[in-house]
């Protein structure tokens, strides 16, 4: 049998030449090195792509979008990232927390929420690790309480990409402590400007608060801002996580293949055409491939509404071995020049190893895929 892949037609193909053409017109240049600064600069940059149409392609008109397809959202994803270009800096809210919105919010939600998330007027953050849960999301211990009408969270996350630029976190908490692990939860829409939100910056090897641990002292959320329904913030999780790893996996694929020419034509330059290095080489070309053709697959099945539970582990797991196989590859034949090398190798290499960390390990990956696509037993039962 085989997989749905997506289709660019006429219109898409017009439409990559149309960014291509203003991308080439309004390249903003060199990133700044200090955090905050290139933080200001990619708002600034998204803000830009906004002003020209090119942000929330396939969203409704009537949330600001354009309402174009799927493949139109992926052909900007893709002339991004085969340009260099920089990163939306409100992907999460983009490629998750919109779509999501789309499916379970409310309509009062929707026309407020949505429209900030375009311009990144408004960046989203994602409440979902805790120190003693981790990936296992069914363990985590954030409790909100209702109080009239409200809800009352107390407890902590961990690794909250970019909360100190938040104004919003798709926090997901424990409202019926007797239901079993997987039930239960509730996903709230917090606003993190409200009283009771302590950000703590976590920095990491590059020295950057990209993550932050997040407390909730008593933190008051309007029972409006409940996406879905109490309760069931599970089904909403999961959801969140197949529009995630859509459109994030093939930007990231598409930055990995752009990267794997670079190494091509440094080896090439420094005269190293041996069999081991074309060896090497192919073993991470076609980890890529598999990873492209995949992610082409997952969002054929996200717009015929065919995607299998589980489904999108499987893009994780290969993304995690194609992106930390190119730079395992980068310094093996490189050899010791690579971490002085004023390429990026190091930084790459760093930032490599933890992709099989964030957006769920890849031991849950397995562990999902295993239950919910090859209905294994749990613990041998």
């Amino acid at each position: 049998m085989m997989l749905p892949t997506l289709q660019f037609g006429d219109a898409e193909h017009a439409l990559a030449k149309q960014i291509r053409v203003w991308i080439e017109q309004h390249d903003p240049g060199e990133p700044p090195a200090e955090y905050a600064a290139r933080m200001q600069a990619l708002i600034a940059w998204q803000r830009q792509l906004h002003a020209a149409g090119f942000v929330g392609l396939s969203w409704p008109v009537e949330y600001g979008g354009r309402g174009l397809g799927l493949a139109a959202e992926a052909v900007l994803t893709e002339e991004l990232g085969r340009s260099s270009m920089p990163e939306l800096i409100n992907r999460l809210a983009l490629y998750t927390w919109g779509p999501t919105l789309l499916r379970f919010g409310t309509e009062a939600q929707r026309h407020r929420l949505l429209a900030p998330m375009l311009d990144a007027g408004e960046i989203w953050c994602q409440g979902f690790s805790e120190p003693d849960a981790g990936s296992d999301l069914a363990g985590i211990r954030t409790s909100a309480r209702r109080d009239g009408d409200a809800l009352v969270v107390s407890g902590q996350k961990v690794w909250t990409s970019r909360a100190e630029l938040s104004a919003w976190n798709a926090l997901l908490v424990r409202t019926d402590p007797d239901q079993p692990p997987h039930r239960g939860l509730s996903l709230l829409i917090v606003d993190m400007r409200s009283p009771g939100i302590t950000v703590g910056p976590l920095r990491q090897m590059l020295d950057e608060p990209h993550f932050s641990e997040v407390f909730f002292d008593d933190v008051r959320v309007p029972a409006t801002n409940v996406l879905g329904s109490v309760d069931h913030g599970w089904e909403v999780a999961m959801a969140a996580m197949g529009f995630e790893r859509g459109l994030f996996v093939l930007e990231r694929s598409t930055r990995l293949l752009r990267r794997f020419d670079h190494l091509v034509q440094e080896l090439a330059d420094r005269g190293r055409r041996d069999d081991q290095v074309a060896s090497r080489l192919g073993v991470v070309r076609a980890h890529l491939d598999v990873l492209q053709a995949r992610v082409y697959s997952t969002l054929a099945g996200q717009v015929q509404g065919t995607l299998r539970p589980g489904a999108t582990s499987v893009d994780k797991l290969l993304l995690t071995v194609a992106d930390q196989e190119l730079f395992a590859a980068a310094f093996d034949l490189l050899g010791d020049d690579a971490a002085s090398a004023d390429h990026g190798w190091s930084q790459d290499l760093m930032l490599s190893r933890s992709v099989s960390i964030y957006s769920g390990t890849s031991e849950i990956q397995k562990n999902v895929i295993a239950r919910q696509m090859l209905a294994l037993p749990r613990n041998g039962a």
